[in-house]
């Protein structure tokens, strides 16, 4: 065994890596160095015998030699050159020593060798104009990679230099009154060649909070992000931090959209886009200028006109379920909402999800249901059942005295299974744990699905203490609602042997009451209860089958409502009669 084997099958070598990055370890729990992290969103754990570590909230992660390259600025495989060897006698971590260069010209050298071509060389200044540190970019075969060096009374050595790190091009903008902030060195540099003081942060997108950005203090600001979410994410970073230096500085941000930039196209594609088309330099600085004098201002009251734009123009609205007055009782399904769905086990949570995911589905949103139990020809079938109204569709006896029935059946609502439920509907033994539940949650996110649920979260495996992993997994869901404007239904059942719906019942506790806006509790009646229920024509006694509990409804007036619901077991489909007056009788 090599020693980067030992390295990769040792929890203390993991947990040292991160220490030294700047991490505080609870047991499994981290507080992530690689963002601001308040409360613990990473967690370390076992996987095939090697000890990996996994941010929920930022993305970082990876093996010891994964955070090594995080925190150095190289790449794993250049960490695990360093560690290459026989397995010694015995294993003591220990600091390790970068390669040290005399000059900028014998970094050239060892780049060009041992890394790639160099396309760019970037350099860092202190507030005097003496240099920092140097990020090369360079091209592999690969594609781009990033390694820095930092400069001391050494040499320059292979690696970032002690946080906090100063800002691209620092000396130039200690003078300036108008900075415009883009994401990576490439955009500022596009900016600059044109007369504009622009600078970023080291370190990448995730690295906002690791540079000193107090020179800014007071200054006027323009934020120019990436056309992408991630992009977005990096401006509200910076945003923030702006907002907490004294004094604040004067922001705007520059709307990607309004630039005609494509996904994921940045301001160095504007500037080349420019070119392309043949403009001269004086035509690209004043597009530059005008894209920068449209950037609206960042205020408390800017805020609140956009999102009273966005609710006009349609964009800010909640989604309504199948049924009008759950809809109207709790608005749980705006944009970056989270909605709890509970209960005792059994499959009537399943059932009415399912109903209301093939709804969706059929009026063209784009939604994406995670079932974690039994796999997608089994929901197809229910679906299907609730599609024909023909519930023996879920009985294999019953399909097999009928089976020429049910092929036909299924024939016939083939656009259906393909194009509707088939759209909706995913199940993968890829996706085991609630970590890889909340990869699985931020994908669909990106590829646009506008509702996201999945049932059971318990059925997933937890990393390290529940509490811990609980609140980590939902605070990592509200960042990817929040972030792609999509709505999170997630279905976990109520502890053991509680049937009584109360929010202290629901499995999760306190994470699932403190970061979802809507809780609702299903419960079943056999046989049927009687309730006095409000119709359009006054009260009357109804006889029901389900009653739907809102435990919680922050985005509405409906905490406390229950409402009626019938439950068809030829079609397996939920009707809803109205909410429920004062005490019901059975």
């Amino acid at each position: 065994m090599t020693e980067k084997d030992i390295l990769r099958s040792d929890r203390a070598a993991l947990e040292q890596a991160l220490t030294e990055a700047g991490a505080t370890i609870r047991g499994r729990s981290v507080l992530c160095p690689f963002h601001d992290d308040k409360h613990p969103s990473g967690s370390i754990y076992e996987n095939e015998k090697i000890w990996r570590y996994k941010c929920m909230a930022c993305g970082a992660g990876g093996d010891v030699f994964d955070i090594r390259a995080l925190v150095a600025g190289t790449s794993p495989g250049e960490e695990l050159k360093r560690a290459a060897g026989p397995k010694p006698q015995s294993y003591t971590p220990a600091k390790r020593s970068a390669p040290t260069f005399a000059n900028l010209d014998a970094v050239r050298a060892y780049m060009v060798q041992h890394v790639g071509r160099i396309e760019a060389e970037h350099v860092y200044t202190g507030p005097d104009g003496d240099t920092v540190q140097v990020v090369f970019r360079c091209r592999t075969s690969d594609g781009k990679t990033l390694r820095p060096v930092h400069l001391t009374d050494r040499g320059y050595i292979l690696g970032a230099a002690l946080k906090p790190w100063p800002l691209y091009r620092l000396s130039e903008l200690v003078k300036a009154e108008t900075v415009v902030i883009v994401e990576g060195e490439k955009c500022a540099d596009a900016l600059i060649r044109f007369g504009f003081t622009a600078t970023t942060s080291a370190g990448g997108a995730k690295n906002a909070r690791s540079s000193d950005w107090m020179l800014l203090a007071g200054k006027t600001v323009i934020l120019w992000p990436d056309a992408d979410p991630e992009g977005r994410r990096y401006a509200a970073d910076v945003e923030g931090i702006l907002q907490g230096l004294s004094p604040a500085p004067r922001i705007s941000i520059v709307s990607p959209s309004e630039l005609d930039l494509a996904e994921h196209e940045d301001a160095a594609d504007f500037v080349k886009q420019l070119q392309i088309t043949g403009r001269t330099d004086a035509e690209i600085k004043a597009a530059i200028d005008s894209a920068i004098k449209k950037a609206g201002i960042v205020s408390l009251t800017a805020e609140v006109r956009q999102r009273i734009a966005d609710i006009r123009a349609g964009r800010y609205a909640a989604i309504p379920f199948q049924f009008p007055i759950l809809s109207n009782l709790t608005n749980a399904l705006l944009p970056g909402e989270r909605t709890t769905i509970a209960g005792p086990p059994g499959a009537l949570k399943s059932i009415f999800g399912t109903q209301q995911f093939t709804h969706w589905s059929s009026i063209g949103l784009k939604v994406a249901w995670f079932m974690a139990e039994q796999d997608r020809v089994f929901h197809t079938m229910r679906a299907l059942a609730q599609h024909t109204g023909n519930s023996w569709l879920t009985d294999p006896t019953a399909v097999k005295e009928r089976a020429d029935e049910a092929d036909a059946i299924t024939a016939e609502n083939s656009e259906f299974i393909d194009t509707i439920f088939g759209r909706a509907i995913h199940t993968t033994s890829e996706v085991q744990s609630l970590r890889q539940l909340c990869e699985w949650i931020e994908q669909r996110a990106k590829l646009g699905c506008r509702i996201i649920g999945a049932d059971p979260v318990t059925a997933f495996l937890k990393e390290g203490r529940t509490w811990e992993a609980d609140d980590s997994f939902l605070r990592s869901v509200e960042r990817i609602a929040k972030t792609y404007g999509c709505s999170v239904i997630l279905v976990t059942h109520s502890v053991k042997n509680a049937t009584n719906p109360d929010m202290s019942q629901v499995a999760g506790g306190a994470s699932f009451i403190r970061f979802t806006q809507t809780v609702i509790w299903l419960e079943y009646h056999s046989p049927e209860k009687v309730s006095r229920i409000r119709t359009p024509c006054g009260p009357a006694e109804y006889e029901h089958a389900v009653t739907i509990h809102i435990l919680k409804a922050n985005n509405k007036t409906g905490k406390g409502y229950r409402i009626a619901y019938e439950f068809d077991v030829e079609s397996l489909t939920f009707s809803e009669l109205g909410v429920i007056l004062g005490k019901s009788k059975k």
